[in-house]
Order: structure tokens, then C-alpha cells, then sequence
């Protein structure tokens, strides 16, 4: 998303070395460094092993799998204590106390890194058989190789310890991807299934989208993560910025026809409604009720770039025979906003209900438009006709200098005024410098009943990097958009707050895609839960509803504070939700 696309406070912190042996997170190998980095002389021969293997591999065609350290040090062994190969954890709440071994604590507790040796067996051991199901490994035969570039996020969730202590991979679920693009580069595609960075089958690409700005693959960049995570996962692709009809069309082929076992997406279309379910939204929640498909997106990188309000009786006032809403009791018609160099984009709807999503509902009574000013003159002006259509005004304005502040103006041009509306603005550091409201910013299909949506938490400000609590991205969006209207345009009596976002993930992370070699946002985030939820799935014997993940993703979580408010937010927070995802924990719940 921060790449086009719709795109320390620290309390009790642990000491990396307590966390698990300084030798283990050696383990978390790069391709190339990352911000500095540099490799130590053990991970220089691990790479040039992993380069000399895949040589061999090729010149065979065939997979020639070794065994591996990891695969080596699990077989046996006695039953491992805090800071070894396998055992508890303790992540502190903010002036917690321990809750004790084994407990389970959003705000605190301990996490289970499992030892497959020893008188303490994981629960979650596999033979050739997996829940009574012959277990297919026709995918699996390059699995211990890992790809030249790996996501740290695979360390940042203690992923990747968890798989090499047991035989969970994500085998039987297919997970489908929804983005911009997937296989516009043909030749790096082919080259990502060489590398080991996408399944050796290959990824079901259903269709694809390769013209102008939707070309840069983003899809096949969470892919790679979503491999990284879950190896033994299957994957196909959907593109998602073809329009609200065309992603709502590929929500359904990717469980209908593709038979996927969970769908993940990091887009959000302009037009999307706001205050009540849209023809996405709606799709998610067929999939979600219908196909028992659990549905993740991100939760958007927006912050609080957004304003709204309540519209009084007589808010909007005539100026020269022109009806606008006034910002204070003065009489202010314009707001005043900074933009920075690039597309501001200014989405802006109010509370009526949208044709496009419920025809029989008459769509908006009103039409209302933006203006807007730099330096006193008028420079831009949408009017789009609404009555009758979706109460949906966007206006885009491209800045090549440097940030410039402009002023916009709120105008009534037919109908009745309404009584609520809001603007959401996309762009690079947009600086709403009067009458900030610091509102929510994830709406759409982000914000649905059976979404569950991901913030986003830098790599290294999570625990197992040792902070604890994480520390969530400043441009992490705010959720809590209220839904104000059921699916077929009637006012609901109350408004509908959601609980989103569920958990928060990790971003920043590398991939080998061009664009994509820092990949940052809660579109980063987002394949990394999938992955995380292949993995529950297997560990289940694939019998997890939507909804028995969403609460297993909750309990298990480690609290987070949303570091914008005063004090240490206990418990779910519209920033961070339930806290930061507890992989271990969840997979095994």
C-alpha cells in the first residue's frame, strides 16, 4: 500500500539471550543485509551451502533434501527449560505478574516454544498420516531449503522455531492472495519457483492484471512471506484493483472454483462504502458464512488522516448563492491541510445508502461536492451527480513540489443536507492542521463482521527481538468506522462499532521482488497471518470455523498499547486490537 497501491516506549523489555539461545537466532538468515546488517561468518556459510545445494538440485532435477541441523537437533533430547530449544517464555505485561507456567494471558504470560524429545511431547506431532488423512508431500520435496531471501517476520512470530521443533506446514490448506498483480514479470516468477521462494507447484494465478500503475507484483511478494511461514500451503491469486464487481467476483472463484482454505488481501478501493457493507463486504461475509473461508486484510496505512462529524441543523449556510458547511462558529468554510509531494487523495461520503450496494434502497438523496483552494484560488472541483448513486465524493490532487498546504471547501449542490459525513485522505503525510478529528481510516471490506484485519509492528519492536510490548507503526490506521446501515440500506437503529483491527503483525520485512525489498505496511503484515492461520488450520485438523480462529487469535494475543492515547491501553484498542499475533500459542490452542 505504501508503494502506490489501496494501496518506544519500552516496558519490560527481554534481553534477546533470554529469549532463546543467541545461536538459534543466527538461524534468521538474509540473503542480502537489511539496514545495515552484515553477516557473521556462520550465516556466510549457511548461504553459500544453500546456493551450492540448489545447484545440485537443478543439474538433478530433482529435489536432493538433506537433513538439516534443525531436523537433526528435534529428534531427540531431553525436556528443554526457559531459553533453549524448546520450553516457556515469559512475556510481562506492562507491571504484570507471571501468570504462571502454561497459563495463557493477553496481557502477559508464558509462550511455548515446544522440544519434540524428552518426556514432554508437543501436542502437535505428525506421521504419514495427518487426522486420519493420508498427508500429500508432492509439494513439500524442497521445504529444509530455504529461498535466497527470507521474511524476518518468520523469527519476529517465532515461526520458524515452531516448525523445526514440529511437523506442522501448513499441508492441506490452500491460501488465496488478493492484490495488484501477481506474474507480470514472467521471468521473475519462473525464478522465484528455481529459488525456493514460491511453492515448486506453483502458484494457481485464476487471472492477473498487468496494465499501468497495477504491475509492480505486490501479490507475489506476500506470497513469498506466506511461504516463508506455512511451506506446505498450496497459494492462487486473484487481482484486486479492477473495481468493486471484480474484486467482489474473485472473493468467490478463490473459494468457489479455487476451493481455497483462507483468503488474504491488501487492497482497499476508493469507493468502497463506508457506513455500511458494499458489494466487497458482502462477498467476505458469503465466503466467511457460506464456504467457511477465514478472510484477513489489512487494516490500511492511513493513521488518523481523516476527519468527521456530526452535521447540525443549519451547518451548511449559503455563500454567494452556494450552499457550504461551516467548520466552527465563526463561519469558517475552508480547512486548512498540508499535502505532501505526490497524489492526495480526499474520499469523502456522507450517511445515506449506497445503489451500488442495495439498488432497491434509492442510493443517496443528496449531491455534494469538494472544492479546492491553493493560495485563495479555486484550483480543483468534484461533481460527481450522486442523487440516486452512492453518497461518494473522491477528488485527487497531485503535488511535484515540495509539501504545500491547501484549503478545501464542503458543498451542498442538491438535496437535503446530511447528518453525519466523512473524509478520509490518501496520500504521503497528509497534515490536517484545522479541525483535526483524528478519525478512523479503515473502512470497506476492512471493516466487516468477518474480516479479520491486521495492524502492523515493525520486526524488530516485538518481542521475541526483545521488546515487549510490541510497538505498532505510527501509520498503522485507526479502525472503528461505524456501520450505519444494514445490507439492504435501512438506518440501523444503533450504530455498528466492530472490534477490528484482531491482532497487529510484523512488516519492514525482505523479499525478493523488485520494489518489494523492504516490504513495509500492514500489507506486509497480512500474508503473515495468513501464514500464521495455514498453520492453525493443519494443527486442527482443518476443522476451525472463521469464527473459532478470529477468538483463538484474540485470546492468544500479547497486549499492545496504541501508543497515540494517554496511558497503557489494557485490552483491545482500535490500533492494535487484541494485541500483538502469539503464533506459538495459537497454532497449538
Amino acid at each position: 500500500e505504501k508503494t502506490g497501491q489501496y494501496q518506544r516506549n519500552l516496558s519490560g523489555s527481554i534481553p534477546i539471550d533470554q529469549i532463546y539461545n543467541l545461536s538459534l537466532v543466527e538461524d534468521i538468515t538474509f540473503a542480502r543485509p537489511v539496514r545495515g546488517q552484515t553477516f557473521t561468518p556462520r550465516q556466510k556459510r549457511n548461504n553459500n551451502r544453500r546456493q551450492r545445494n540448489r545447484v545440485r538440485v537443478h543439474r538433478q532435477r530433482k529435489w536432493n533434501v538433506k537433513e538439516t541441523k534443525s531436523d537433526k537437533s528435534s529428534k531427540g533430547g531431553k525436556k528443554s527449560g526457559k531459553g533453549s530449544k524448546g520450553g516457556w517464555w515469559w512475556q510481562p505485561s506492562k507491571g504484570g505478574k507471571k501468570s504462571g507456567k502454561g497459563s495463557k494471558s493477553s496481557n502477559g504470560g508464558w509462550w511455548w516454544m515446544p522440544s519434540n524429545g524428552g518426556e514432554e511431547q508437543s501436542q502437535t506431532s505428525h506421521d504419514s498420516t495427518r487426522c486420519g488423512l493420508p498427508v500429500d508431500h508432492s509439494d513439500e520435496q524442497c521445504v529444509p531449503l530455504t529461498g535466497l531471501v527470507t521474511s524476518q517476520g518468520d523469527g519476529a512470530m517465532m515461526t520458524n522455531k515452531f516448525r523445526a521443533e514440529n511437523d506442522i506446514r501448513g499441508r492441506g490448506v490452500t491460501v488465496g492472495v488478493i492484490s495488484s498483480s501477481f506474474g507480470c514479470s514472467n521471468s521473475a516468477l519462473d525464478l522465484d519457483i528455481i529459488n525456493g521462494e514460491l511453492p515448486p507447484g506453483g502458484v494457481n494465478i485464476l487471472k492477473d492484471d498487468c496494465k499501468g500503475a497495477n504491475d509492480n507484483d505486490e501479490g507475489r511478494a506476500m506470497s513469498q512471506i506466506i511461504y516463508d511461514i506455512a511451506p506446505g500451503a498450496r497459494q492462487a491469486f486473484y487481482p484486486g484493483l479492477e473495481g468493486q464487481a471484480s474484486f467482489a467476483e474473485g472473493i468467490i472463484k478463490l473459494a468457489r472454483d479455487a476451493d481455497v482454505s483462507i483468503i488474504v488481501d491488501d487492497v482497499l478501493l476508493f469507493n468502497e462504502p463506508m457506513f455500511m457493507n458494499g458489494i466487497v463486504a458482502q462477498a467476505v461475509n458469503t465466503v466467511s458464512e457460506t464456504y467457511g473461508v477465514p478472510y484477513i486484510t489489512s487494516s490500511g496505512n492511513l493513521g488518523t488522516s481523516s476527519f468527521e462529524t456530526i452535521v447540525p441543523p443549519g451547518r451548511f449556510i449559503s455563500v454567494g448563492g452556494v450552499s457550504k458547511y461551516v467548520f466552527d462558529d465563526s463561519g469558517d468554510t475552508r480547512q486548512t491541510i498540508e499535502i505532501g509531494s505526490d497524489s492526495t487523495t480526499f474520499v469523502l461520503q456522507w450517511d445515506e445508502p449506497y445503489a451500488s450496494a442495495a439498488l432497491d434502497s434509492g442510493g443517496s438523496t443528496s449531491d455534494i461536492n469538494i472544492a479546492i483552494y491553493l493560495d485563495g484560488d479555486l484550483v480543483l472541483f468534484s461533481d460527481d451527480k450522486n442523487i440516486g448513486g452512492d453518497p461518494t465524493e473522491v477528488l485527487s490532487i497531485e503535488n511535484k513540489g515540495p509539501p504545500v498546504d491547501i484549503e478545501i471547501e464542503i458543498l451542498l449542490d442538491s438535496g437535503d443536507p446530511p447528518t453525519f459525513m466523512k473524509y478520509v485522505v490518501f496520500g504521503p503525510t497528509p497534515n490536517i492542521k484545522e479541525y483535526d478529528t483524528k478519525s478512523s481510516t479503515s473502512f470497506g471490506h476492512l471493516n466487516t463482521e468477518n474480516t479479520i484485519s491486521i495492524g502492523a509492528a515493525y520486526w524488530r519492536d516485538t518481542p521475541p527481538f526483545g521488546v515487549s510490548p510490541a510497538i505498532h507503526r505510527d501509520f498503522s490506521s485507526l479502525c472503528g468506522c461505524p456501520i450505519l446501515f444494514d445490507d439492504d440500506g435501512n438506518r440501523l437503529d444503533q450504530p455498528l462499532i466492530l472490534a477490528q483491527p484482531v491482532v497487529v503483525g510484523p512488516d519492514g520485512v525482505s523479499t525478493s521482488v523488485d520494489g518489494f525489498d523492504i516490504f513495509d505496511g500492514t500489507s506486509a503484515a497480512a500474508p503473515h497471518l495468513a501464514g500464521v492461520v495455514a498453520l492453525m488450520l493443519e494443527s486442527n485438523c482443518y476443522d476451525l470455523s472463521p469464527d473459532q480462529v478470529r477468538d483463538i487469535l484474540q485470546r492468544t494475543a500479547s497486549d499492545m498499547d496504541d501508543k497515540t492515547t494517554p496511558g497503557f491501553d489494557v485490552g483491545f484498542d482500535f490500533t492494535t486490537g487484541y494485541g500483538y499475533v502469539n503464533a506459538p500459542a495459537a497454532i497449538i490452542a
